[in-house]
């Protein structure tokens, strides 16, 4: 994120278009995996960790808008996840899973509490989870 910041700050207007073309990239991903196993999405992830880097011109910026960029192709500000939570979800559940870097799994994790994607802990009622 400090890189993104500081080349915000600078004016770099080039992060306008690695967004747009990390926004195709997942589009395409997402698309190619819909219906995968979270175990599946888990693995590919790690293969695609280096197509983002490329993108953003940089390992340190991509392992930190991998994640980002990825939650940011479900989520629409207007109306939330609407029909991806659920693939939002799996998306979660799979960076956890994945082989990516440490930096991209940590990133992932502020997504995931950033967006509220974490699981609802049970409700205790008499003892009992509900």
């Amino acid at each position: 994120m400090h890189e993104l910041l500081e080349r915000l700050g600078r004016g770099d207007t080039r992060l306008i278009e690695m967004c747009q073309r990390a926004n195709h990239a997942w589009r395409e991903f997402l698309d190619e995996l819909n219906g995968a196993e979270t175990g599946t999405l888990a693995a590919r992830l790690g293969f695609f960790q280096p197509t983002i880097e490329r993108i953003f011109e940089s390992p340190t910026l991509g392992q930190t808008m991998m994640p980002w960029s990825a939650f940011a192709v479900l989520y629409d500000t207007q109306n939330g996840w609407g029909p991806n939570l659920q693939r939002a979800r799996q998306l979660a559940e799979a960076f956890a899973a994945s082989n990516c870097s440490k930096e991209v799994k940590d990133e992932a994790r502020s997504c995931v509490i950033s967006y509220e994607l974490e699981p609802a802990a049970p409700v205790m009622v008499s003892g009992r989870k509900r």
